[in-house]
């Protein structure tokens, strides 16, 4: 009986040090991947040489690219891809540390087309989230927008680390993601 004990203890610890050792690692899978979403929205993460770029389709078309780049601090957003032109961040906006943890609390601000843009972020907890894609510890991160000419834009964030987001709520919303990403393979379209 003490040697089951033992197992399962050591089953336990096992499964928490492969969950945190993913929590310090990076949040997307480094080889990229589709999403696709419950509100029909697809996402193409592909790596590129500064970091990745995170494009969004829905009806067939891409209707924004989100250029980002990892580094020691975490994960940082360069600018964004519209379809009227390519907006950067000055500076680039911290969207996540490198090392989650209940509690953190992130920000910053930096010019985007025209204006002061300013985000704030907190780890609210890990919990376990249960979408199409399947059953995941994530934690779960509250972040803010906000914009000098009084714009706003909260969501609530599920973030599997090396997996990416597996759900999100704004406002009543609730979006999930529906099947585990799909590798990459060369292709015209969504």
């Amino acid at each position: 009986m003490e040697r089951a004990k033992g197992r399962g203890l050591w089953r336990f610890l096992w499964a928490v040090s492969v969950f945190l050792s993913l929590a310090l690692g990076q949040v997307f899978p480094q080889g990229g991947g589709r999403y696709l979403y419950s509100d029909g929205t697809q996402q193409e993460l592909l790596p590129t040489q500064e970091g990745y770029r995170l494009r969004y389709w829905k009806e067939g078309r891409v209707f924004r690219e989100d250029r980002l780049k990892g580094g020691a601090e975490g994960l940082f957003l360069l600018g964004v891809g519209l379809p009227e032109g390519y907006f950067p961040f000055t500076p680039p906006l911290l969207l996540y540390p490198s090392r989650l943890d209940p509690g953190l609390s992130w920000g910053g601000s930096a010019q985007f087309r025209g204006q002061r843009v300013a985000l704030s972020a907190r780890v609210e907890g890990i919990e376990g989230v249960r979408v199409k894609a399947g059953a995941f510890n994530a934690y779960r991160v509250r972040v803010a927008y906000t914009t000098e000419k009084g714009g706003t834009d909260l969501k609530e964030i599920f973030l599997v680390p090396g997996l990416g987001v597996v759900a999100y709520r704004t406002g009543e919303a609730w979006v999930e993601l529906l099947r585990l990403p799909q590798a990459l393979t060369p292709r015209q379209g969504p």
